[in-house]
């Protein structure tokens, strides 16, 4: 399991997606990235990271979660305490952030059928115009 900060610094563009346990929309959208991961990683190079924003007991069903959905391609963490939320300043999932060298330059809130493409179009624009 890798940290946001381990990551923050070395990877140039990171796509970080906030879900829960009990948020439909936000597995939905995991999924769906999920399902096309593979083949953007051939177009573009970039990270994903999807962070688990669940607390307390809810917190054990992540790993079994992110199992059931077979999300082996890239990194399933947990904001323990909530600070990355906090910090980012969010109550709405699914959260999807890109980050390019450490800073947020896209960030939207919810999930429709089409939007993981969006996402991906929005990563594309930033690893060819090297900004």
């Amino acid at each position: 399991m890798t940290s946001y900060s381990a990551l923050a610094g070395k990877i140039p563009v990171i796509l970080v997606c906030f879900w829960s346990t009990n948020s439909d929309p936000s597995i939905n959208e995991l999924n769906a990235i999920n399902k096309q991961y593979d083949r953007w990683k051939q177009l573009a190079s970039f990270k994903l990271m999807a962070v688990c924003i669940d607390q307390g007991t809810l917190l054990n069903r992540m790993r079994p979660t992110a199992n059931m959905n077979e999300w082996r391609g890239f990194d399933v963490c947990a904001d323990i305490n909530g600070d990355l939320q906090q910090a980012l300043h969010f109550t709405n999932l699914p959260q999807s952030v890109i980050l390019k060298n450490g800073q947020i330059v896209y960030q939207q809130s919810g999930f429709a059928d089409g939007t993981e493409d969006y996402l991906f179009s929005k990563i594309q624009a930033l690893v060819t115009n090297k900004r």
